[in-house]
């Protein structure tokens, strides 16, 4: 993951941005992504109280189902199976509670037994089984049980259209086929989702901001966030999902907010056309987009091609405006 910087000089932070479902409601949730800080770090109530002092009204973390899952559990869909590891997710769901912030969860990262011994990036075998995953996990977080916060945001996968996290994304002949992948786990894990807690929000994509959309010898396979969404569409037309996710970063991270790219990249700039697209190619009028990842590595942190802190904090209070005033941003 990047190590993002942004609001807390204290933390490393991916800035998150979530306004309420309603386009009616007026409110926008913010707030910061940072696992090493939130939820493994020694100190990490105390940054959860930074984070909440910054006005946070969300936090998003990585769920990775071949952490949480190592050996297969005799019953999946029960979120109490003695295989499963909830504690370290358990406290950091409690922790953002007590201090009164919403969680997201991305739900990512298949075991060896469920995808044929390969890495966390390979789906699994059988959709059935995220399927199970991510019924335990709603099922576990939604507020029936004492001691069990509510969890309302939840999203699959993360920057499925890189190799890096949803292989393969291109077969032998170069064809696309991660976006019919996802198309198949993305609706068994909404599925399980709404199954577990029917008053869950659900996004797809997590979509990174650029892709080559071809295949390139010796360099990982990435799929531009608008060619990937068009083909999950063409996939599964009727695929069910409250929201979809997308990580508009600036490439390189040290540009400005408003860069514009060549289509069908997906940057800040690029959002207004984005949302028309997605709109047409699912046969929707107005989809919900939840920016779940969003930040600038600065120099005083060591990152050689980062920006000032100043530039910094003038590029998120930018960047902030502009989701605002966009309607249909509700994070």
């Amino acid at each position: 993951m990047r190590r993002l910087w942004l609001f807390l000089a204290a933390a490393s932070v991916a800035v998150l941005l979530v306004p309420a479902l309603a386009s009616a409601a007026p409110r926008m949730y913010v707030g910061f992504h940072d696992d090493p800080n939130f939820r493994f770090g020694a100190n990490r109530a105390t940054a959860l109280t930074q984070a909440r002092s910054a006005n946070a009204t969300v936090v998003r973390t990585l769920v990775t189902w071949a952490s949480v899952a190592p050996r297969r559990p005799r019953n999946a869909v029960n979120p109490f199976d003695p295989a499963y590891r909830f504690d370290d997710l358990d406290e950091f769901v409690r922790n953002a509670q007590v201090r009164g912030m919403e969680v997201l969860i991305t739900l990512w990262g298949t075991p060896k037994w469920a995808n044929g011994n390969k890495t966390p990036n390979f789906t699994p075998t059988r959709a059935t089984d995220f399927r199970n995953f991510a019924r335990a996990v709603a099922t576990r977080y939604n507020g029936r049980r004492a001691g069990f916060p509510f969890v309302k945001f939840y999203s699959i996968w993360n920057e499925s259209n890189h190799q890096l996290f949803l292989a393969p994304q291109f077969d032998a002949r170069g064809k696309p086929v991660g976006p019919r992948t996802y198309a198949r786990i993305a609706s068994a894990a909404y599925a399980g989702i709404k199954a577990g807690n029917p008053r869950a929000l659900v996004a797809l994509g997590s979509t990174a901001s650029h892709g080559r959309d071809k295949p390139l010898k010796g360099k990982s396979a990435t799929i531009s966030p608008g060619r990937f969404a068009q083909l999950v569409a063409a996939a599964n037309p009727r695929i069910r999902f409250d929201a979809w996710a997308h990580h508009p970063y600036p490439t390189p991270q040290n540009l400005k907010p408003t860069q514009k790219v060549k289509w069908p990249n997906v940057t800040l700039s690029s959002l207004p056309r984005f949302k028309t697209s997605l709109d047409k190619w699912f046969k929707r009028k107005g989809i919900r987009l939840w920016l779940t990842e969003y930040g600038y590595e600065t120099k005083e942190d060591g990152e050689r091609r980062g920006v000032s802190r100043a530039q910094q904090a003038a590029y998120a209070n930018q960047v902030l405006r502009l989701a605002r005033n966009d309607a249909r941003i509700d994070m």
